[in-house]
């Protein structure tokens, strides 16, 4: 599906016009989505996250981490990413389905990463993949779906913000960074 991002943030208003595709990842996109993830988390979580967490991130490990998701050896659920004409991934969110979380319901999907190149942050890829999301969950007949996200990303919240989540009270901690973890639900039906 191709997508039109260009007025989908106030951010970067006088960016061009940008044409993503909007597809299910394979495994040949695992590097690309690596490289996103790392480049992302240093972008996004310095002075969130301990600096040596970030600077030892690897995109040698992450793609394998990556490529076992997208070959569904991990846990059920959808990888999607937005790509450029250009064939070059841009960002990418990819779901458990159902959620891992301990007493979560049977039809409460869980989104576990989604990330954009940072370069690329404010053009609108990020909503056109939770719009895609929200409506592929809806007609699989989902009722809700949980992320989490560290308490301290402001600008992370905001953006779920905008795409119709809302905090649900409940807190965990990342189990690799120690730090606080706040969860955010989309009701879908």
């Amino acid at each position: 599906m191709r997508v039109d991002t260009s007025g989908a943030s106030s951010a970067k208003a006088s960016a061009p016009s940008i044409l993503a595709v909007i597809r299910e990842a394979t495994t040949e996109d695992s590097r690309a989505m690596a490289e996103i993830h790392v480049r992302a988390w240093r972008e996004a979580y310095r002075g969130i996250v301990a600096g040596q967490l970030l600077d030892d991130l690897s995109v040698d490990l992450r793609e394998k981490s990556w490529r076992s998701v997208v070959a569904g050896e991990i846990s059920p659920g959808f990888t999607l990413v937005a790509e450029d004409d250009d064939g070059s991934i841009a960002a990418f969110c990819s779901l458990a389905l159902p959620s891992r979380d301990e007493g979560a319901g049977e039809r409460t999907a869980e989104i576990t990463a989604t990330y954009v190149n940072p370069p690329r942050w404010g053009e609108g890829l990020g909503r056109s993949l939770m719009e895609q999301v929200a409506k592929r969950l809806a007609d699989g007949s989902w009722d809700d779906v949980t992320l989490w996200i560290f308490m301290r990303n402001a600008q992370g919240r905001a953006f779920y913000a905008r795409c119709g989540f809302r905090l649900d009270g409940t807190r965990g901690v990342h189990e690799a960074s120690g730090v606080t973890t706040t969860r955010m639900r989309l009701v879908l039906r």
